[in-house]
């Protein structure tokens, strides 16, 4: 192999190291769904920037997974050691840093909520949904810890018999039938394929988002049995990493042409890319399910754990002047009244919620009040919530998006937070 004949530079070592863990990593987040674009990943991992066009978890799981691939070159180098169930379980603990709640549906297609426990063997059955409608059901929960280890004993058994290339394509497509976690099975697959090449000698490779169709397809061949289809699919994915190792040993440039491609796929098949404007549906469906319901919550939690603390509250609510306390008051208010003569499409407002906790009543004669500002820009493209003594904590929404409960329990919590600490100041 020409390869082998070449001795690396430390300098072209480095660049083609970078290269693979930027592809790795960008490719096989961006086949899960991830929209962090090519550009970002680099500047994220390398450069440690972090663009504010992205939800937390999609930074925190590219971040992680780029810990992943790390790892699995270092277990790699080991040849004194070798793989095993909780290490799998690791990496999947690893890549998706904490259990979460995730939107899925039913095989009936039924919409559901189901909390992902990272590092644990599903609870729940999982299965995808084909191009051709039907259902594919991977293996049940009670089947997982038996068919793992059958997993691993192939694996031990097979390791020193197999090519690499046939190796590796079979246990990622026997990882993957069994589907042993509730999330992230793709990308802990594909990191385990990359262990078993790395072992034996061969650099990783890099299954391109773009080329998803294809590998998609070449899997569902080995699930009727053709696993040559596969095979041959991993095996044109090592030589491309051949290729670009020689390149890089040689000296030659390693930047692929099509690299702005990547970024164009990215804008392409963004919902975000040219956001919807404001129009008065949309800011009145957002006042029905987000912002009004945020108010509540605030209102609610003030209610029940600090109402007791104060003679009184008060509660504000101004939308350009004109006083909208009614709609948090009333549960089945109307917002369609605000439509002729409130809301406006072309230009932005500024919607303001202000409790007032009256005359703290545990100091005494020296009673205080506090007063909480919350406030929503209806800007064009987005509505902007902020909080009045706390800059860091800022929420921006395009119109097509509802807050999700975690946004509004922290915004509560702030609130909460900012009366303690007001309180805690007063009497000091």
């Amino acid at each position: 192999m020409e390869l082998d004949a070449i001795q690396f530079s430390n300098h072209d070592r480095r660049r083609l190291e970078e290269k693979f863990r930027l592809e790795f990593s960008y490719n096989s987040n961006h086949l899960e769904g991830n929209t962090i674009t090519y550009l970002d990943t680099k500047a994220l991992l390398l450069k440690d920037i972090v663009a504010n066009s992205y939800t937390f978890r999609e930074l925190e799981e590219m971040k992680a997974h780029d810990g992943a691939f790390t790892l699995i070159k270092e277990w790699a180098d080991n040849q004194d050691r070798d793989i095993s169930q909780v290490d799998i379980k690791e990496l999947n603990k690893l890549i998706l840093v904490k259990d979460f709640w995730k939107d899925a549906q039913t095989a009936n297609g039924l919409p559901v909520r189901r909390k992902i426990k990272v590092g644990e063997y599903k609870e729940m059955p999982n299965f995808v949904r084909l191009t051709n409608g039907e259902i594919f059901h991977y293996a049940e929960p009670f089947e997982v810890p038996a068919k793992m280890q059958e997993l691993m004993d192939w694996y031990h058994d097979e390791k020193n018999s197999l090519h690499p290339i046939t190796l590796a394509s079979i246990f990622h497509h026997k990882f993957v039938l069994i589907h042993p976690f509730d999330d992230g099975n793709g990308r802990i697959s594909r990191l385990m394929m990359n262990y078993i090449l790395l072992r034996l000698g061969y650099p990783p490779i890099v299954i391109k988002s773009m080329d998803k169709i294809k590998y998609l397809n070449a899997l569902r061949l080995a699930d009727v049995g053709d696993n040559e289809a596969f095979i041959d699919y991993i095996a044109d994915q090592v030589i491309w990493s051949l290729e670009l190792s020689i390149k890089a040993a040689k000296g030659e440039t390693i930047e692929e042409p099509n690299d702005w491609e990547k970024e164009l796929s990215i804008l392409a098949k963004s919902d975000d890319t040219i956001p919807e404007r404001k129009t008065m549906d949309a800011t009145i469906l957002r006042f029905k399910d987000s912002i009004f319901p945020l108010f509540n919550a605030i209102k609610t939690k003030i209610e029940e754990k600090l109402i007791h603390l104060f003679e009184n509250v008060h509660f504000s609510t101004v939308l350009d002047n004109r006083e909208l306390v009614a709609f948090i008051e009333n549960k089945d208010a109307n917002f369609d009244n605000l439509r002729a003569k409130v809301l406006h499409n072309d230009k932005g407002q500024l919607l303001c919620f202000t409790p007032t906790l009256i005359k703290y009543k545990k100091n005494g004669l020296n009673t205080f009040d506090i007063n909480l500002f919350i406030q929503i820009k209806l800007n064009t493209f987005q509505y902007v919530i902020t909080i009045d003594g706390n800059k860091d904590l800022i929420i921006n929404k395009l119109y097509n998006e509802k807050l999700t409960d975690q946004e509004t329990e922290t915004i509560v919590n702030e609130c909460g937070k900012q009366v303690v600490d007001q309180i805690k100041k007063n009497l000091s």
